[in-house]
């Protein structure tokens, strides 16, 4: 009897210690604050302040504050961080949702439709922005499989091999109390200990901040140092880009992956023939990234994916919005606040009519 109360006093701290370290950083959000829990605040109206700070991701906030939604938004985009700033002010509704995802993947539109058309809550309009990337079968990444379940869902119902027995998705995202305890959660929480790091966030109505703030409608404020930083910068950026010979997910792009593009054709025939008025939109680049890409063999496929998105919107006689050629919206370099990323104050302006829909 000695030896297990000798045992149990000598772990009692040790689990208290790592139940703390657990609860206290929280790095994945799974204890003291969660996913469902910050879309439950944006769905009351407030903006969150202290996601990216806190290395949030942004597909599990997604996937809960689409689940949570009671209805569906009259208007979505849905895109990479480059529709970042599309605000429910450009459409003239309190009824839209930015659905962008960072480093977006053909995948991750499927899956955002996918959480859309398992839970009814399907669009009146979508508006996808098409990244040239999106066809490059060598620049993917893992970060879709968050949602994988819901990219399969929406695979099998474009290739009609969704069985009526297949369970809708889910994904939990909220609270796990099994991760308390977990050491596997602890080994990588304690080392963020001496950096001071956890998971944070904070709500305000405000709609600017000194941080990044995602907003109630999904979209973003970025931190105010972007906001306001010295174009000089962003051209010294730029020039560095194109000193070592890259434009963002677009080297080693020899082909348009045709499996892609027939996806991202599929989807837009499921979301038209479900009722919903489909809008593509090209994000522009930099008047000096688009002139190197112009002037580089290895990435005038941007150029090649252009015209076939044109085809196809004129094929398919849906609208098409934007341009990678920044001449269009008079984009200039005090426009951008990186390399890739244009200022919320100029979005509009590149949110323009090229091919009407039909």
């Amino acid at each position: 009897m000695k030896k297990w109360l000798k045992a149990a006093l000598f772990l009692l701290p040790l689990l208290i210690f790592t139940g703390w370290v657990n609860w206290h950083v929280d790095s994945y959000a799974f204890l003291r604050v969660t996913y469902d829990e910050i879309a439950a605040q944006m769905a009351a109206g407030k903006n969150v302040e202290g996601l990216e700070e806190s290395d949030y991701n942004d597909r599990n906030l997604l996937a809960a504050r689409l689940t949570g939604m009671e209805e569906a938004p009259q208007v979505m985009v849905l895109g990479s961080s480059r529709v970042y700033t599309f605000e429910r002010t450009m459409f003239d509704t309190d009824s839209f949702y930015n659905a962008g995802l960072s480093e977006a993947t053909v995948y991750d539109l499927l899956a955002v439709a996918g959480i859309l058309a398992s839970q009814g809550k399907l669009p009146e309009t979508a508006v996808i922005g098409v990244d040239a990337f999106l066809f490059n079968k060598s620049h993917d990444n893992e970060k879709w499989k968050e949602l994988e379940s819901y990219a399969d869902y929406m695979s099998l119902t474009l290739d009609q091999k969704l069985s009526p027995e297949l369970a809708r998705p889910h994904k939990d995202t909220g609270r796990d109390w099994k991760k308390t305890l977990s050491l596997d959660y602890f080994r990588y929480n304690v080392t963020l200990l001496p950096e001071k790091k956890r998971f944070s966030v904070s709500y305000t109505d405000e709609w600017e901040s000194e941080g990044y703030l995602k907003h109630s409608d999904g979209s973003v404020s970025y931190q105010r140092e972007l906001r306001e930083i010295n174009p000089a910068d962003v051209e010294e950026m730029t020039r560095q880009a194109m000193e070592e010979h890259v434009v963002y997910r677009m080297t080693d792009y020899e082909e348009i992956d045709e499996w892609r593009f027939e996806r991202l054709s599929w989807l837009i025939d499921y979301l038209r023939e479900a009722g919903v008025e489909v809008i593509l939109y090209l994000p522009p680049y930099s008047p000096m990234m688009y002139n190197y890409i112009e002037s580089e063999g290895a990435f005038q496929i941007t150029l090649d994916v252009e015209e076939k998105v044109k085809e196809l919107a004129v094929e398919k006689g849906i609208a098409l919005y934007g341009s990678y050629d920044p001449e269009g919206c008079g984009l200039e370099m005090t426009d951008l606040c990186d390399v890739y990323h244009v200022k919320t104050e100029k979005t509009a302006d590149t949110y323009y009519p090229v091919i009407p829909a039909r």
